[in-house]
């Protein structure tokens, strides 16, 4: 090989090394200076804000999870199991029981309630509560007189055996809705419970349980669909009945409709377990063990010496 051919070799090599290293030196500098951001960029400016922006979301989320509270319940629903004969007289004494014969033995009765706790007359019913008057303790009172003047923490309402073979079942049920809402607008600071109608026994003829129950059933469903207002609705045939839904003979005053005085002392221990639990007042407070069982005791004994009437 001559001299001529080693020179072209090697001005060749030269041409070719200048035109590698001048070709890596193009694609990387703009790559490094124009592409990709600094460091610091995503860091600082994109990826910790989003992450920060998920973080709080997720937290309000929960916090906001765990303050809501959902509405009381309208069907009062003992927690508890209910087997006493004890009754809170301290709680009983503000508050009124609007109703018909059948309500109004809740003072007829000794050692229950007194004429102030009740504002009931044989023919009342839902329909006709505001034409009655009341004897209340000295006063002479129309219903909605007795609530302006007594403003208790609780109405009970409890009638409808005047009702059931004279109107309509809707019609029961929004005539108690109405005489509720009339009585929390006297008494804004009160509650209003409807009680269910009491069974019947199995020889009473002229007031049906199926009817009754249809009857407890729509004024049920007009107290679950209530919004906003105290008025809750509690279902008191189940500590009066029989397996088959009937009367219990032992809270059967005699003819098959109204109630012996110990089915009144298990109603209102009932009342004031359920009102314990789902819609407590502030007069309620639990009684000691050994209260209970005097109590329990003596109302026991007082309700086995009164005679059915």
């Amino acid at each position: 090989m001559d001299k001529d051919c080693f020179k072209r070799i090697a001005v060749a090599a030269a041409l070719l090394s200048a035109a590698y290293f001048s070709g890596c030196q193009k694609v990387d500098e703009p790559a490094v200076t124009e592409t990709l951001p600094p460091p610091t960029a995503m860091t600082t400016s994109e990826a910790v804000p989003a992450m920060a922006t998920i973080t709080e979301t997720e937290t309000e989320s929960e916090t906001t999870t765990e303050t809501e509270t959902e509405p009381a319940p309208r069907v009062i629903v003992p927690k508890l199991e209910w087997n006493s004969l004890d009754w809170n007289k301290e709680f009983m004494e503000n508050t009124i029981f609007v109703g018909d014969s059948v309500c109004r033995a809740l003072y007829v009765y000794n050692d229950l309630l007194t004429t102030k706790q009740v504002a009931a007359t044989g023919g009342g019913a839902a329909r006709n509560i505001y034409d009655y008057t009341f004897k209340m303790e000295d006063n002479e009172f129309t219903l909605r007189q007795a609530a302006e003047y007594y403003k208790p923490k609780v109405f009970f309402l409890w009638m409808g055996i005047n009702d059931i073979n004279m109107t309509e079942k809707d019609v029961y049920a929004n005539n108690l809705k109405a005489i509720a809402e009339d009585m929390l607008s006297i008494s804004p600071e009160s509650k209003v419970v409807i009680l269910s109608m009491s069974p019947t026994a199995d020889y009473h003829e002229w007031n049906a349980n199926e009817r009754i129950r249809e009857y407890n059933a729509a004024a049920k469903e007009m107290c679950e669909a209530i919004e906003g207002e105290e008025i809750y609705y509690l279902d008191i045939q189940d500590i009066l009945s029989d397996e088959d839904g009937y009367l219990l003979p032992e809270c059967d005053s005699g003819d098959g409709m109204h109630l012996s005085q110990m089915a009144y002392t298990r109603l209102l221990s009932y009342i004031t377990v359920a009102m314990d639990e789902a819609a407590p007042t502030d007069t309620q407070k639990p009684e000691s063990p050994m209260e209970v069982s005097s109590e329990q005791s003596a109302s026991e004994q007082s309700a086995s010496e009164q005679p059915a009437e």
